[in-house]
């Protein structure tokens, strides 16, 4: 039976939360460490020299597929400008064959200082069968930011063939499932802040083609999100 392990980690720009101030840690260490087969990163950040913390992650064996909708500032990461030079995103990475990507809307969210959104949807084959894999960061303006983000995504991604949505979704379990509905949860745990977590908003979800061999909270690993991790298999 075909089988795989993905991990989500918003990776929150290569360091702390700048209310906890800017503090870099090893990015691509960190993200080795999960020992994944297909990472989805949220938060992944572009230089102007268009280098990326992520890039070394190549050397591995992952094809890397990314897009960006925002932009950070110099209170946000130190390499930025006040004008906000560095453009941040969500990234997939895979070891398996890619086969084809979609960027998928998530809608505007009136209140958000990222006017519009987008889910980064990779299809990989694992052992000659095709996987989506939708990677998602939605709106921080909670609890309507993410509904209305998910909501917009929920029509636009695979019902019929085997799937995963994973990311930093900004909202508890329950409203997650409420708007993906037939959609179930592959972790259970709480996973920001990272220093002393109280809330689970980081998800890997599947549909009914995708079976759960096992799901977990990693630990701390210089992000203020935790990682998720799942062990996952295509049922029959």
């Amino acid at each position: 039976m075909p089988h795989l392990t993905l991990a989500s980690f918003n990776i929150c720009h290569g360091g702390r939360s700048p209310r906890r101030g800017f503090a870099p840690y090893d990015v691509v260490t960190a993200c080795r460490e999960l020992a994944a087969d297909v990472l989805v990163l949220p938060e992944t950040t572009v230089e102007p020299d268009g280098n990326r913390s992520i890039d070394a992650l190549a050397d591995d064996g992952y094809t890397l597929t990314d897009i960006y909708y925002g932009r950070t500032t110099a209170s946000v990461h130190p390499k930025a400008r006040p004008d906000g030079v560095l453009r941040f995103g969500i990234a997939v990475l895979s070891r398996f064959p890619v086969l084809a990507t979609k960027e998928l809307s998530m809608g505007r969210v009136p209140t958000d200082p990222i006017p519009s959104r987008s889910a980064l949807q990779v299809t990989v084959e694992v052992d000659g069968r095709p996987l989506h894999v939708i990677g998602v960061h939605t709106s921080s303006q909670v609890p309507i930011g993410g509904i209305i983000n998910l909501r917009t995504l929920a029509p636009q991604i695979p019902r019929d063939e085997p799937a995963v949505v994973a990311g930093d979704c900004n909202l508890w379990g329950p409203p997650v499932v409420a708007c993906l509905p037939g959609w179930r949860r592959a972790v259970l745990g709480r996973t920001w802040p990272s220093h002393r977590p109280h809330s689970q908003i980081d998800h890997i979800l599947v549909n009914d083609h995708v079976q759960v061999l096992h799901g977990e909270v990693l630990g701390d690993t210089g992000s203020d999100h935790r990682p998720v991790r799942a062990r996952l298999a295509f049922n029959a």
